[in-house]
């Protein structure tokens, strides 16, 4: 087996969903159900990019939001995302 493959589905590209908001744009009731399962979704997402692109939180936030709301491809960590 090659070194490149070992390495290989460590990562996905994707195109961020309009969908995966923040709590800050949430228009939820911060109580509610929805409003965590958002605050969840908002949080694996921005982590799966900090753990690819090796960056702080807030640099991970901007990148999302950029990539989201142009609908641009980007590299996350594979396995950063749960499918609730």
């Amino acid at each position: 087996m090659s070194q490149m493959s070992l390495f290989a589905d460590e990562f996905q590209e994707i195109v961020i969903p309009g969908d995966v908001i923040s709590p800050l744009e949430s228009k939820s009731s911060p109580k509610s159900k929805k409003f965590r399962q958002q605050q969840k979704r908002w949080s694996e997402f921005v982590q799966a990019i900090q753990d690819y692109h090796k960056c702080s939180w807030f640099k991970a936030r901007e990148l999302l939001i950029n990539h989201r709301d142009n609908q641009k491809s980007i590299k996350i960590k594979n396995g950063g995302i749960k499918n609730d």
